[in-house]
């Protein structure tokens, strides 16, 4: 895994909601969802990226896997409603994990999984993670957010 400068990779806020995608100074035609970019990482021919929705008090953290053609393969968001997280401390484990601090105070760690596996929806996700493709994923969130509320 190798970290991308904002020169290498960076985004443009397209709507309240999405993103278009530059390599270096170059449009791509390719949107993303969320509007801040946090941090892009090359993966092999694969992109790792992490974006947030820069909504004081209710952030989500959009985590995008893109093939080589720059295609959304995989996606997850981990956050919900009146939950805050700031993106922070990450940390590249391996040649396909990275471990990084979102909502709760939480460690949470991101797997790239060699091949798609299979997804139990709602069984397999940690708590406050959700995905739009239910049944497979290209990698795997490891996390056990406590609640805000004591």
């Amino acid at each position: 895994m190798i970290i991308l400068e904002s020169q290498e990779f960076s985004t443009k806020p397209t709507s309240s909601e999405q993103s278009g995608i530059f390599l270096g100074n170059t449009k791509t035609n390719k949107n993303i969802d969320g509007s801040y970019l946090e941090l892009s990482i090359k993966a092999g021919t694969k992109y790792l990226v992490f974006m947030t929705d820069d909504i004081p008090n209710e952030d989500k953290l959009h985590i995008h896997l893109l093939d080589e053609s720059l295609d959304v393969i995989d996606s997850a968001t981990i956050g919900s409603m009146y939950s805050t997280g700031s993106f922070r401390d990450y940390n590249i484990r391996d040649s396909n994990t990275l471990t990084f601090y979102f909502i709760g105070e939480t460690e949470w760690k991101v797997e790239i999984l060699e091949n798609k596996e299979f997804l139990f929806p709602f069984i397999s996700l940690p708590k406050g993670v959700s995905r739009k493709r239910a049944f497979s994923q290209y990698f795997k969130i490891y996390g056990n957010p406590q609640s805000e509320v004591q």
